[in-house]
Formats: structure tokens, C-alpha cells, sequence
């Protein structure tokens, strides 16, 4: 009587794992939204920033590039305060590991670079 027991409740799991697969696979795919922005260059040459600078881009690169390619904010060409609303809106976003903390890092790097980028194409 157990073993018909164990036995059921094994086939059970198996046709509904099979059942979830089947659905797993049929499920839509959706494609990632791409940006002009996306199409640029996905670094940025931090060799002549200072050093907290360049650390900071450590952290920039590794959180940015969970939810998209970190050439979407290299090549953004926000103001000051874009880039604030931006990143607190980023940071609301499930997995995106950022806190507020991180978030004004960012902010503060990503508002260095396009000053300091701008005054080299000059």
C-alpha cells in the first residue's frame, strides 16, 4: 500500500513538472527594448579620472549592466538632473541591487564623465 502511495505521488510530480515544462516552453519570449544609445561604445577610458572616479565605475558597471548594456548611460546625453531621476527610477526597479547610497555614487560619477567627456571633445 505505501510503495502504490510513494509511487503515485511520484508519477503525480513528474506529469506536473512535464505540464510546467510545456508551458515554460510555449510561454511568449519578449525581446529587449533597444536604444539608439545601446549601438555606442559600452566603456568608457577612466584611466585619466581620479582615483575614486575610477572606482566608482567599478560599481557604475557592475549595477547598470544587471538590467541593461552599459552603453545606454555612457552614451545618454542627460543633464545633471536627468541623470538623478533616472537612476531613482532605475533603482525601483526589482533586481536592480541599488540603494541610495549606490544610486548618488552612481549619479555623482555619471555627472563627472559627461562634464569631464565634454570639455575632451572640445
Amino acid at each position: 500500500m505505501q510503495k502504490a502511495i510513494v509511487w503515485g505521488t511520484v508519477l503525480g510530480v513528474i506529469i506536473l513538472v512535464g505540464i510546467g515544462m510545456i508551458y515554460a516552453l510555449r510561454a511568449q519570449r519578449t525581446i529587449p527594448k533597444t536604444y539608439p544609445a545601446d549601438k555606442g561604445p559600452n566603456f568608457i577610458d577612466v584611466t585619466d579620472y581620479p582615483v575614486k572616479m575610477q572606482e566608482v565605475y567599478e560599481l557604475f558597471t557592475n549595477k547598470c549592466s544587471r538590467c541593461h548594456t552599459v552603453a545606454r548611460p555612457i552614451n545618454s546625453t542627460f543633464a545633471p538632473e536627468e541623470w538623478r531621476k533616472y537612476v531613482y527610477k532605475m533603482m525601483r526597479k526589482p533586481g536592480s541591487g541599488l540603494t541610495p547610497k549606490t544610486a548618488e555614487k552612481i549619479i555623482e560619477f555619471l555627472i563627472y564623465d559627461a562634464q569631464h567627456r565634454k570639455k575632451k571633445t572640445r
